[in-house]
């Protein structure tokens, strides 16, 4: 069955779409991997039901003669000895549907996945000599966050200070902001929705990401719930386009609320 073109939001749907007598054997295996990830998410992506912490840690997919389980690939190298009776490609396993689920097995794979995720998940720390150029305050708001919030300031700190150097930082209206020549540029605020990263001028910059709001203003936000939401390949074109696309955000009061493009 192709389960890709089902419009499906969540597991429960996904199941209840499954033919009868697989939905026992596929909630025997959802109830293993929660057991082996107690703190991941189930969500569905690629169409699958899905587990995430930092980022996905395992899919599975219901077939005709099999399930799929995908571990990425390093698990079925790590447990290939005791893969051997089941069909295994780079990052997919083959557990026929006539047959009990290994469900130690598939214990044992999840928790390697849980352990490589934390090895992935964790930014390099902001080199020292770089951290002397940040203000202190934003240091103290990122410490403040709960764990996975930090990850996510302690990433964009890191990004952010690369993209712009030379720009000035600093916590302004109680979250933190860069500033070029004393214009607002970027900034991040724990909000209801998530890490929110704003460009003040981001509804120029023509990216389908940024969610942009209606109004007068420029201003373009994405939303963050774990690290792996971050794609630093568009954070850092993002920012090379905020030094190229400017708003006077500045002398906003002095023009009554009239924006003008400065680049």
């Amino acid at each position: 069955m192709d389960k890709l073109k089902l419009k499906i939001t969540n597991i429960d749907a996904y199941h209840k779409s499954c033919p009868d007598h697989l939905k026992n054997t596929l909630e025997q295996l959802r109830h293993t991997i929660k057991q082996a990830a107690p703190m991941a998410t189930e969500t569905i992506s690629y169409g699958m039901p899905a587990f995430k912490q930092n980022k996905v840690l395992v899919y599975y997919a219901a077939y005709k003669q099999h399930i799929g389980f995908y571990p990425t690939p390093k698990p079925i190298v790590h447990f290939k000895e005791e893969l051997k009776k089941y069909n295994t490609s780079k990052g997919a396993i083959q557990f026929p549907i006539d047959k009990p689920l290994p469900l130690t097995l598939i214990k044992k794979i999840v928790k390697f996945r849980v352990e490589e995720d934390k090895d992935t998940s964790k930014p390099k720390p902001v080199k020292q000599a770089k951290a002397k150029k940040i203000s202190q305050d934003i240091l103290h708001y990122n410490s403040q966050q709960n764990t996975t919030d930090k990850l996510i300031c302690d990433l964009l700190l890191k990004e952010i200070c690369k993209g712009l150097p030379k720009a000035e930082n600093k916590v302004w209206h109680g979250h933190p902001v860069w500033f070029i020549d004393g214009n607002p540029i970027v900034g991040y605020s724990k909000q209801k929705r998530g890490m929110r990263l704003m460009f003040w001028s981001g509804a120029s910059f023509d990216e389908t990401d940024l969610d942009i709001k209606s109004g007068k203003f420029k201003d373009a936000s994405v939303f963050y719930d774990v690290l792996s939401d971050i794609n630093t390949k568009d954070l850092k074109r993002w920012l090379k386009k905020s030094t190229e696309i400017e708003w006077d955000y500045k002398n906003i009061v002095k023009r009554k609320g009239v924006l003008v493009r400065l680049k």
